[in-house]
């Protein structure tokens, strides 16, 4: 077997639902259960844990040197991605103007997929609120969508799975009974034309390179493609927001120390993050840390 390739299992849910990868959005029965697609195993079930790191950092004032204090919010997400999650990230993640280093927000991911439509949605709320995000696990189908939304984003080599949407039909237990074949089915093809044409287009938003689009599409099986270091940084899911990088570099230009000073050392130094920091993401203080430390460019 390539070793590129990992078998992904097929989603089980009550009505047709459109797959992106192992990842799955329901559109014929909306009260359905939209966990984490399982075939063999159990499905775990998702979680949310919030933790909230708070540092004093010195600062110059007028009268003086001065502290002040900073709060940086570091979620993980594990499991399904469904829309029970979105309502809870709704409720929990809101837009700030605090922003402080290394970030306000940080988000963790280990996710098969779930809710491609969901995972959009999340993005979304992850892109208003500033959020770094970063695979601690496994990021595969409609979990790609959520690590898009990241104004930073970052992710271990092969940590990433893609394939081409599609389409399966499932009875009340979840039980598979057929894959549908889009072209045969119209009310088929047109959901699936029409979760593909919102994928290009939030992917076009959040500044991902159309070129994953296409190679998702170009991966037909039922298992997953597991993306390298390059190709992942090349596909925009290793990488930094256009005007957040402007932003971050005039902030950091500010700043007295070994701190980046023009915007290819930011990236350069960001890209480490996932690699250098990821071992410390049970201890948000120690990640917090380790992240503040590479973009010093101190080890």
């Amino acid at each position: 077997m390539n070793p590129l390739l990992r078998i992904v299992p097929v989603a089980r849910m009550a009505g047709f639902i459109v797959l992106l990868g192992a990842s799955s959005f329901l559109y014929a029965q909306e009260n359905a259960n939209l966990g984490l697609p399982g075939s063999e195993a159990a499905s775990p079930k998702a979680s949310v844990t919030i933790n909230t790191v708070k540092f004093t950092e010195s600062s110059k004032g007028v009268d003086g040197p001065a502290q002040e204090s900073q709060h940086i919010r570091i979620v993980q997400i594990k499991g399904s991605i469904s829309r029970k999650l979105l309502a809870n990230l709704q409720k929990s993640i809101t837009p700030t103007e605090s922003d402080p280093v290394p970030a306000g927000l940080i988000v963790f991911l280990d996710s098969k997929g779930g809710d491609g439509m969901a995972a959009m949605e999340i993005g979304k709320i992850l892109r208003n609120a500033h959020a770094h995000v970063f695979v601690n696990g496994e990021c595969s189908s409609a979990c790609i969508l959520v690590l898009a939304g990241g104004v930073v984003r970052g992710a271990p080599t092969f940590s990433i799975g893609i394939h081409q949407a599609r389409i399966t039909l499932s009875n009340d237990s979840g039980v598979i009974k057929k894959e549908v074949d889009a072209k045969e089915d119209p009310v088929a093809k047109s959901l699936l034309d029409k979760f593909n044409t919102s994928a290009k287009v939030y992917f076009a938003e959040m500044e991902i390179p159309p070129d994953l689009f296409i190679a998702m599409q170009s991966y037909q099986t039922k298992r997953v493609y597991r993306l390298s270091s390059p190709e992942i940084t090349a596909y925009g899911l290793n990488g930094i927001e256009s005007s957040y990088l402007k932003q971050r570099t005039e902030m950091y230009a500010q700043r007295p120390g070994r701190w980046p000073k023009d915007p290819e050392e930011l990236l350069r130094r960001t890209l480490k993050v996932s690699t250098e920091c990821m071992r410390f993401d049970a201890n948000p203080v120690d990640f917090t840390k380790c992240y503040r430390r590479v973009l010093q460019d101190i080890y």
